[in-house]
């Protein structure tokens, strides 16, 4: 399998990319693959004209599985666990689970979490984004207590087993692990290094970084 990752960033976002997420997955089910880095200058993606082919949007990760393109970070981890039927439970609404909480990671607690990313990212710059801060984390508020009282009795976001709603959402509360807004949740605070302390991940991570060629540690 070919997954296309970053193989150059600017610093600011070093250990955010959405790659991350498809190659965790990929080593966790223990699928071989190959990685195609693209550059990403000040435009994005747009130099990459032939990636443009692969996929319109010039998003980070796609992967072709043996001449199946699939993009979306979200789509691809749930590809890679049927794939090798790692990561999902077999069990219907089990699974539903995993559904929910994968697509809840994406649509309740990403945007909000990107948009405080960003804002720090600013600084007190007195931006749009600077100044939507407070309501986004507000937002936040009525789903981090939540879960953060969920992990308080299990290992794993859908209970004991590691799933590939976990990777989702760990990497979506990785864009908050700079600033305050975890401290507040002991529970959510541990999950996330409970997941990060996983030997794919790490893996993975050290991979990312040796690929952009910056120091270990700097993507943490």
């Amino acid at each position: 399998m070919k997954v296309y990752v970053f193989k150059s960033l600017p610093p600011f976002l070093w250990g955010y990319t959405r790659d991350i997420r498809a190659m965790w997955a990929l080593e966790e089910c223990g699928i071989e693959y190959e990685t195609i880095g693209l550059v990403c200058g000040p435009n994005g993606l747009q130099d990459e004209t032939e990636y443009g082919k692969i996929n319109p949007f010039k998003q980070i990760p796609t992967i072709d599985d043996n001449g199946y393109i699939l993009s979306e970070s979200g789509a691809i981890l749930l590809y890679i666990a049927e794939k090798s039927g790692k990561l999902i439970p077999k069990d219907l609404q089990a699974r539903a689970q995993v559904y929910r909480w994968l697509i809840t990671s994406l649509n309740n607690i990403e945007p909000f979490a990107l948009s405080v990313l960003f804002a720090d990212m600013q600084g007190d710059s007195g931006s749009p984004m600077a100044q939507l801060r407070p309501w986004n984390v507000e937002i936040l508020t009525r789903f981090l207590p939540q879960i953060d009282d969920r992990l308080k009795n299990q290992t794993f976001i859908t209970g004991s087993d590691f799933t590939v709603a976990d990777i989702i959402l760990t990497c979506v509360l990785r864009e908050l692990r700079k600033n305050e807004v975890l401290g507040q949740y002991p529970n959510i605070v541990n999950y996330r290094k409970r997941c990060e302390d996983r030997p794919a991940f790490q893996k993975v991570l050290n991979a990312y970084e040796d690929r952009l060629g910056i120091e270990r540690g700097s993507a943490r």
